[in-house]
Order: structure tokens, then C-alpha cells, then sequence
């Protein structure tokens, strides 16, 4: 039995940096025959800014140029190079290295113009070379469709996408925002966040996506999107209410999030759900569009790779609307027009979430979307569907919905008194959830934890949200044992909470 301190010291240890491989003559490291290895975009993410951050700038240089040896045409190895070759006081290898970044695709120019790191080439001959290809190349610029002219055409979607990336770095750029491309998914990634984050994003879209394409929309959308993990401090300026924090305009190809849990998901769910729309020629009703994006906010894989739907905050939202016997009737819901359903969105939405996870719960939720698909021009409102898959008629299947809401509870996600806590005030990060505070003496500073880490997964459940945090303890015991997995800087540990009794405060 471990006492507070040795588990402590135990995190402590935990967390120390791992070693970087050794640079002495800037060679890269060798493989058991004596090959050069190649460096993946994983270790350079690791390790370039370490680098940098010491003020080993050579050494940043040479893994910067280790991994360009292989990928030659990747726009922010190549401005990362540059930023290092300027700082080095080597001007015409800045330049050098920062045309080839223009001619790669690099966007940002707002970091051209103002990163300080570069203020030694900006000082030097060859900026106005930089300066007089950026103008050639912007010229060429296809102009991004007007704001209040949509266009759905395929051949215009990457274009649409890059576009939408150049005015978003021209804003709000200024080196602020890595970018990086996921062809697979179809995604221009511009992101604020450090790369360990980013990977964990692109792998939960993977697994959403998968899921989304196999059961419902066929496949990933045919355009190119980009996707934008928003610094804080920029998303006052997008978004008038602060509670919105995602978006999803089709006509841009541009996706935009606050964070990466619950508001992620479901715009991107809209994302994929307007491609099919796109494809199919279909405009499917407000309930289904955020039903659908509800629903995925918090969902797991299941038995046979199907897939649960997990409660969140709005289960308990429609658990007392069906109480109080106030909730909409489902013929009446699915025919609001937008304006209507938005008229009350706290609501609609949580109805909406709630009759998608009732059919989803009879096995019916594939089989009734492709109904409905199927049978869209003679009832474009979805409840002929529903009656055709549920086999009974839509009055009586309401009536079976009331009866599981009820069944089911209120499973608000709220931690009662008695009930276990880490003892932590949290935030929700664009990155995931800060602990901004510990109670001194309380279970998460006696296991290690401390302001500024974040928090990872709870027993193996990934914590990307205060939301899936409560969910997560609601329901546990204090007392009980939970495996917390955690990042402190660019370094990940697990460490085993005894949970105790109370209230974890939340802003």
C-alpha cells in the first residue's frame, strides 16, 4: 500500500520528459542494419519544438531538414525550417526555404509578416523574392464563393476549402495556427492546439466517421473540408454567443470548434450528414439535421462494433419535459419548419436527440434513415418511416418513447453529494478539460495531479468535455478507484484517484 507521497512522487516521475534521440553530427538515427530511419510526423512534432524551446536551433534545424529528406513538400516543415534558418542569422537559406513553403502551399501570410522569428529574413535581400512570389501566387487565388450564393458543385469543393484556409490565416493567422492535411478524411486541419491533440482529434473522427459512412451516409463527403480547432482568444470574434462554439457551412467547406469533444462530433455529423444530402438531392427536416447531431455529441462502440448512444445533458432535459407531460407530439415535431424548431432550441434539440435514441435502442435507427431515404419525395417529414419500421402507428410509438424516457430516468450527469469526485475545478479548453484548480489535500493532489494538466480519460472513457467528465463519475462512490489519464505539457501519465465525497465545481 502506497502512502500520498510515494504516489506523488511515483506521478512525478512519471512525468519526466522522456529522452530526445541524439543529434552529435546532425545525422539521423540508424536502424539495426544501418539505414537511415525515417523520421515520422509524430517524433518531428515531438521533438522540433523542444528543440526550439531549449534554444537548440541547429538541432531543430537538422530534424526539421531529417524529415524533409522524405517529405519534401510539406508547407510547415518547411516554414518551421525557416523560422530556424532566420534565427540562425542565415537569411538566404530563410528565404530559400521560405519560397519553397509558398510553392508548397503554405497560406499563412500573416505569420510572414509578423512572426518574430523570421525578423532576420524579413531584414535580408531575399525577402522581396519571398514577397514578389507570395503577390504572383495570391493573384492566382480562386475567390471564395459570396457568403449568400452557396454552391453544392463537387469540383468546387477543394478549391472552396482553400480558399476558405487562406482567409482564415490572412485574420487570424501570425504562426498561431499549424496546418496539416487529411486526405483520407477529406480535411484541411488548421489548428491552435499542440500536435498530441490534434492526433487525438483526427482518431475520434476516424472512429465517428467509420461509424456514420457504414450505418447511414455511405461515405465521407466528397469535397475537401477545412477544419478549424479555434485558439481561444479568436473564437470571441466568431461566435455572438459564447455557448454556441461550432459551426458548420457547407457552402464554405468549413467546419469551426471551440473544442474537441460533444461540439466537434456533432457539427461534423452535420458535415457528413449535408454531403449525403448533397448527394442523395435531398433537404431532410431541422429535427433530423440536429437529431442527428445530437445524438453523435456522445456515443461509444458496442458489442459488434454497433453503436450506444450515451445520455448527456439533454437526456435529463427531455426527461422532464415528458414528465410534465409538456414535450412536443412527435406528428406535430416533425413537421416544425426551422424557424419553429429554433424558436426553442434548448428543447427541440434535446427532443429531437431523444427519438433518434429510441429507435436507436430498438435497432431501428439505420433501417428507418433508410426508409426515409428511400422514400423521401412521398413523405419528406420522416414519419411514414418510423410507422413502417416500428410497425405500429405513430401515436402508439410516441406513447412507447414517453414510457422509456420515463424508464429510464433523469441520468443528468450531475455528481450528488456521497457520490465521488477528484476534487478539481475545471474548464472546458479547446484541447479538453483543464484542471484550472485541486483542493488542497483532496484525492486529485494526493495522486499527483496538478493546475494546468489535462485531463485524458476516466477509466479508460476519453474525457474531451466537463460534460463527458460528469458522466463519466456520475453514479461512482467515494471511495472508489479510478485509473485518470492525464497531459502535462507534451507529456501523457496515468495515476489511480481515490475518489471522495462532494461536488466537482464547474464554471
Amino acid at each position: 500500500m502506497f502512502s500520498a507521497a510515494t504516489a506523488i512522487c511515483a506521478a512525478l516521475v512519471l512525468l519526466q520528459d522522456p529522452p530526445l534521440p541524439p543529434l552529435p553530427d546532425g545525422s539521423p538515427p540508424a536502424d539495426a542494419q544501418g539505414r537511415a530511419a525515417e523520421l515520422t510526423r509524430t517524433d518531428y512534432d515531438r521533438q522540433f519544438p523542444r528543440w526550439l524551446a531549449q534554444g537548440r536551433i541547429e538541432d531543430a534545424l537538422r530534424i526539421a531538414e531529417q524529415y524533409l529528406e522524405t517529405h519534401p513538400d510539406d508547407p510547415q516543415v518547411l516554414f518551421d525550417a525557416c523560422r530556424a534558418s532566420a534565427l540562425l542569422g542565415d537569411g538566404r537559406s530563410s528565404a530559400a526555404l521560405a519560397l519553397r513553403a509558398l510553392r508548397a502551399g503554405w497560406v499563412d501570410d500573416r505569420a510572414l509578416d509578423e512572426h518574430p522569428d523570421l525578423a532576420r529574413l524579413r531584414a535580408h535581400d531575399g525577402w522581396q523574392r519571398v514577397i514578389a512570389l507570395r503577390t504572383e501566387l495570391r493573384g492566382k487565388e480562386p475567390p471564395p464563393p459570396p457568403a449568400d450564393e452557396p454552391t453544392d458543385t463537387d469540383a468546387s469543393g477543394e478549391s472552396t476549402a482553400r480558399s476558405s484556409l487562406a482567409q482564415w490565416m490572412r485574420r487570424f493567422g501570425g504562426g498561431r495556427y499549424r496546418v496539416d492535411e487529411d486526405k483520407p478524411m477529406g480535411l484541411l486541419i488548421a489548428s491552435a492546439l499542440e500536435p498530441d491533440s490534434v492526433r487525438r482529434t483526427r482518431t475520434s473522427l476516424q472512429l465517428l466517421s467509420n461509424q456514420l459512412t457504414t450505418h447511414f451516409f455511405e461515405q465521407r463527403q466528397p469535397d475537401t473540408v477545412l477544419l478549424v480547432l479555434i485558439a481561444p482568444e479568436h473564437a470571441k470574434k466568431i461566435f455572438d454567443d459564447p455557448r454556441q462554439g461550432g459551426i458548420y457551412q457547407h457552402h464554405l467547406r468549413q467546419l469551426l470548434a471551440c473544442s474537441t469533444g460533444a461540439i466537434l462530433r456533432h457539427e461534423y455529423t452535420h458535415l457528413l450528414h449535408r454531403g449525403h444530402m448533397q448527394r442523395l438531392g435531398q433537404r431532410h427536416p431541422i429535427w433530423m439535421l440536429e437529431g442527428f447531431g445530437t445524438l453523435f455529441e456522445d456515443w461509444t462502440v458496442g458489442a459488434a462494433s454497433g453503436i450506444v448512444i450515451l445520455p448527456n445533458h439533454r437526456t435529463a432535459e427531455t426527461f422532464d419535459r415528458v414528465k410534465k407531460g409538456v414535450h412536443t407530439p412527435w406528428r406535430d415535431f416533425m413537421a416544425l419548419s426551422d424557424g419553429e424548431f429554433m424558436k426553442e432550441p434548448r428543447w427541440n434539440y434535446a427532443q429531437a436527440r431523444s427519438m433518434l435514441a429510441f429507435l436507436a435502442h430498438h435497432g431501428q435507427l439505420a433501417s428507418w434513415y433508410r426508409a426515409y431515404t428511400d422514400g423521401y419525395t412521398d413523405d419528406p417529414s420522416g414519419l411514414r418511416a418510423v410507422e413502417r419500421v416500428m410497425r405500429a402507428p405513430i401515436a402508439a410509438i410516441e406513447g412507447q418513447w414517453r414510457d422509456w424516457v420515463l424508464q429510464r430516468g433523469r441520468q443528468d450527469g450531475t455528481v450528488e453529494g456521497g457520490e465521488g469526485v477528484l476534487g478539481t475545478t475545471l474548464a472546458n479548453r479547446p484541447e479538453g478539460v483543464r484542471i484550472d484548480a485541486v483542493a488542497a489535500g483532496g484525492p486529485a493532489q494526493r495522486a499527483g495531479l496538478a493546475r494546468g494538466d489535462f485531463l485524458l480519460a476516466i477509466d479508460g472513457e476519453e474525457i474531451r468535455s466537463v460534460g463527458d467528465y460528469l458522466m463519466a463519475l456520475a453514479g461512482r462512490q467515494s471511495g472508489e478507484n479510478v485509473e485518470v489519464r492525464f497531459r502535462r505539457g507534451q507529456v501523457n501519465g496515468t495515476v489511480q484517484v481515490n475518489l471522495a465525497a462532494g461536488r466537482t465545481v464547474t464554471p
